[in-house]
């Protein structure tokens, strides 16, 4: 499993919308943060579509989390940006194209109980527990 840019920058805008208590606008989190406003749009595009945020309407309109920051671990912040078996070529769906061994070597084992590992670890981490 990988942390991109956009997933770093994702859990830092969701942490500024948890220690809000309320809804912000992408506005104010990009200033806030000092992201760049229309890749975070894009971001809580995907946000909004694996159910983590979600908009509201009107003058007072922006983006709220739709659970607790007790409730809502950074597994599922990640697995909504990112796909889980890209860690390794073997285990991209186009790995076979960059991989000599076919996707058949010990390797490939190794890094999916990696992968395990690393997925229930970050289950147990509720976004709550990294606001600072």
């Amino acid at each position: 499993m990988k942390f991109s840019t956009r997933t770093s920058y994702a859990l830092r805008a969701l942490l500024c919308l948890a220690r809000s208590g309320g809804s912000l606008s992408l506005r104010a989190i990009a200033q806030t943060e000092r992201l760049p406003l229309k890749y975070l749009e894009a971001i809580f595009a995907d946000l909004k579509k694996a159910g983590v945020v979600r908009s509201l309407q009107g003058s007072s309109g922006g983006y709220r989390l739709t659970a607790r920051p007790q409730q809502l671990s950074v597994l599922t912040i990640v697995s909504a940006l990112e796909n889980p078996k890209e860690t390794l070529y073997c285990l991209s769906p186009n790995g076979k194209k960059y991989c000599s061994a076919g996707c058949h070597c010990g390797v490939k084992t190794v890094v999916n109980k990696l992968n395990k590992s690393i997925a229930q670890t970050l289950s147990k981490i509720k976004l709550a527990a990294l606001i600072e």
